[in-house]
Order: structure tokens, then C-alpha cells, then sequence
């Protein structure tokens, strides 16, 4: 019996002492922690989505006289400014009409000016009383019918002069050719397309925004442009909103053009930031908010011990939460290990960021 009641009594002083050595521990427990002061933070109210860009200039050139094609000037991918020669057509036909009119068109000419000479030579005859007046009638009449074919044939030798200048096509802008539809030896009818040109003097970006943004988005707002086949970002003005929402994703069309940026390209997409207003706040690093049971809490560091605070925030940006309340201009809070924190857990300040 009494050896039982040793055996019962060192148990009993061993697991005190075990318990106190495990209590000696946790009091012991110190968690490494980076921490950053409370600081002033300019934050931006904004919003961004992911659109295209299209080409307000993307002519197709065609032919405005038929004939077969001669010669081309230029290719797919070629850089072109406006006036360039993209190709010739064969004229041969059009030169011959251009002939044929101004040789009538003389010949006519011809014939007006001997009717003068008859008149005038009549007219004195009537003057002198050789000959009745009424003589003059018919030679008035001839003349008045030659000239109404010199101005017929002067429309007839217009219109070919335009058609043979037809021959010659131009790029009516500056551009890249975008795709060649005609080959040499083509005929092509008025109306047949020779070349695809695409501008870029003139593009418009269109952005999706969520629909939740309609009351806050306006034309004349600037919004940020950023392509990634361009290193700069633009800041232009929304030009317009589609009054309709788009049906297959509930999103504001927000329409934005692009000029005289030779870099940009249509087809492309393109990155819409639009900032509604700048905030200059309280901020703590991103990772320094932790969810607790009690919300969102910050755990601020006096004398290396960790005080758990509970915070309103509102905007997160480049790594920086907005604080509307609950801390301190210059106060230490945790940083990394803040997930591991506790209230009035004992903390060793690792590096100060």
C-alpha cells in the first residue's frame, strides 16, 4: 500500500512539473515579424477592364475605270503616304478616247471659226445692201448649232481625260497595306478592289466597363491607354458611352479615340484605366490586413508585443490598403508573420520596411 502511494505521488509531481514547463514555453513563444510604420498614401479611385482598338481608316481601293492591271507598286506589309503609286492600269483604250475627243473637239473649233468669218463677211454684204438680211438667219442658226457640240465634245474630252487620269491609282492616305487583292493581269470592272489599306493616323478603343460604374462614367473623363505592343501609355478623354449595354456581358461600351500615335495598331487590345478621383489616406502593406473573427484587424507593435486592432479599409493599390479607421499616422504595425499573430503575442522586429 505504501509503495502505491509513492508511485501515485511522483506521478502526480511529475506532470505538475510537465504542465509547468509547457506554460514556461508558450510564455516564452516569441514570433519574428517584419513591421512598417503607418504612412500617407496618395490612392487613386479607379477602375480598369481590357478592350480592342479598330481602325477608324482601313480604306479598300478599288478601281474606278475597267481595265486590266498593268502594273503593282506595293505589297502586303508595305508602308505607304498618302499620294504614293499603288498601280497602273492599262490606258491604251482610254488614250485613244482622249484623242478622238479632242481631235472632234478641233475640228469642231474649225468649223465654228470659218461660220465666223462667213458672218462677218455677210454681215458687211448686208450692210452695203447686197444681200437681205434675212440671209444672216441661216448662218446664225449653223453657228449656234457648232456651239453647242463644241461644248458637248469639251464634256466628252473631260470625261476622258478623267478616265485615263483614272489609270493611275494613288494611296488617298497614309497607311500600311494591309492585304493585295488585284495581281498583274487582272481586268478588273469598276468597283473591283486592287489593295487593303489600314491607318493608324486615326483608331478608337473600345472598352468594356462593368455596368455597376454606369453613373460614374461620363464622356470628357480621361482614361489611361496602355497597349502591350507599345511601351508608352496614353491619357486621352472618352469621347463617348454606348447608350446600350452589351447583351452578352451586361458591360458599358466606353469609346475613346486614338490619333497621330503611329505605334498603335488596330485589331490590337488594349488596357482602359479610368481614375474618378485621387484619395491621399492613411495605408499599411497588403499583407499587414488580416481576417480575423472580430473583421479585419492590424496588429500594431508596442514594446515587442502585438496589439490586435480592428480597421476599416478602402482602396488596395500597388500593394497599399487604404485606411479609414482605427490607426495612427507613424504607428509600427506587422508586416510578414502577421498571419501567425495573435493578441499580445510576443513579437521579435525582424527588419523594419
Amino acid at each position: 500500500m505504501l509503495n502505491k502511494l509513492i508511485i501515485i505521488f511522483l506521478s502526480f509531481t511529475l506532470f505538475s512539473c510537465g504542465e509547468e514547463e509547457v506554460t514556461e514555453k508558450k510564455k516564452q513563444r516569441i514570433i519574428n515579424v517584419t513591421s512598417t510604420t503607418v504612412q500617407i498614401y496618395n490612392f487613386k479611385d479607379q477602375e480598369s477592364a481590357i478592350g480592342t482598338i479598330e481602325g477608324l481608316m482601313d480604306p479598300t481601293i478599288r478601281s474606278e475605270i475597267s481595265a486590266s492591271v498593268k502594273k503593282i507598286y506595293t505589297k502586303t506589309g508595305s508602308i505607304l503616304k498618302k499620294g504614293d503609286l499603288v498601280a497602273q492600269l492599262d490606258n491604251q483604250d482610254y488614250r485613244y478616247q482622249l484623242e478622238l475627243a479632242e481631235a472632234e473637239l478641233s475640228q469642231l473649233k474649225i468649223r465654228l471659226s470659218g461660220q465666223n468669218k462667213t458672218y462677218q463677211r455677210n454681215s458687211e454684204l448686208v450692210d452695203e445692201n447686197f444681200i437681205s438680211p434675212n440671209a444672216l438667219d441661216e448662218i446664225i442658226n449653223q453657228k449656234n448649232e457648232t456651239e453647242e457640240l463644241i461644248k458637248i465634245s469639251e464634256a466628252r474630252a473631260k470625261i476622258a481625260k478623267y478616265r485615263l487620269s483614272k489609270a493611275k491609282i494613288y494611296s488617298p492616305i497614309n497607311g500600311k497595306v494591309e492585304k493585295q487583292i488585284a495581281s498583274i493581269g487582272d481586268f478588273l470592272k469598276i468597283g473591283d478592289p486592287i489593295i487593303q489599306i489600314m491607318s493608324n493616323d486615326r483608331l478608337r478603343a473600345h472598352v468594356p466597363f462593368p455596368e455597376k460604374l454606369a453613373r460614374k462614367l461620363k464622356p470628357g473623363l480621361p482614361i489611361e491607354l496602355e497597349s502591350p505592343i507599345v511601351e508608352e501609355k496614353i491619357i486621352v478623354k472618352i469621347a463617348e458611352l454606348k447608350p446600350q449595354l452589351i447583351s452578352d456581358s451586361l458591360a458599358i461600351d466606353v469609346i475613346a479615340d486614338i490619333v497621330n500615335q503611329p505605334n498603335w495598331q488596330a485589331g490590337g487590345s488594349v488596357r482602359g484605366t479610368v481614375v474618378f478621383k485621387e484619395i491621399s489616406n492613411l495605408s499599411v502593406p497588403e499583407q499587414s490586413i488580416i481576417l480575423r473573427p472580430a473583421g479585419q484587424v492590424v496588429y500594431v507593435i508596442k514594446d515587442n508585443v502585438a496589439l490586435e486592432t480592428v480597421v476599416q479599409t478602402g482602396i488596395t493599390q500597388d500593394g497599399f490598403t487604404e485606411i479609414t479607421s482605427g490607426l495612427e499616422l507613424n504607428e509600427i504595425v506587422a508586416v510578414d508573420g502577421a498571419a501567425y499573430l495573435t493578441n499580445n503575442a510576443a513579437v521579435n522586429i525582424t527588419q523594419n520596411k
